[in-house]
């Protein structure tokens, strides 16, 4: 197996893996997946050499039409890990101010004491 048919066989397993639905439960197992695959194709990467033959072309070419692809799900991917994050700092600030209101009260409070005639 040429390197180029190793680099394709890699990017088609990563494409499989970007079209999954990425639920709450497998979303760890995914993007160790993820980060696998991309680790397998970074490797291969010095080893690639400009196509010979016109099979090794026909790889190139195929690979190409779906990186753009690729990058496009990764990216979605990435927006919505983000957006997950925000929304649990945010839950878990909201849930620290409900168990305990008083925290960010200064602790030197003044009184104030109204003298009616």
């Amino acid at each position: 197996m040429t390197v180029w048919a190793q680099f394709a066989s890699i990017t088609e397993q990563l494409d499989e893996t970007v079209k999954q639905k990425v639920t709450d439960q497998n979303r760890e197992n995914i993007i160790a997946k993820i980060d696998e695959l991309l680790d397998g194709r970074e490797q291969l990467l010095p080893e690639l050499t400009k196509p010979q033959t016109s099979s090794d072309q026909a790889i190139v070419d195929q690979v190409l039409q779906k990186e753009p692809s690729i990058n496009q799900k990764l990216e979605l991917m990435l927006n919505e890990l983000k957006v997950d994050m925000r929304n649990m700092k945010k839950q878990r600030s909201s849930k620290q101010r409900y168990t305990n209101p008083y925290k960010s009260v200064s602790g030197y409070d003044g009184m104030f004491m109204d003298h009616k005639k």
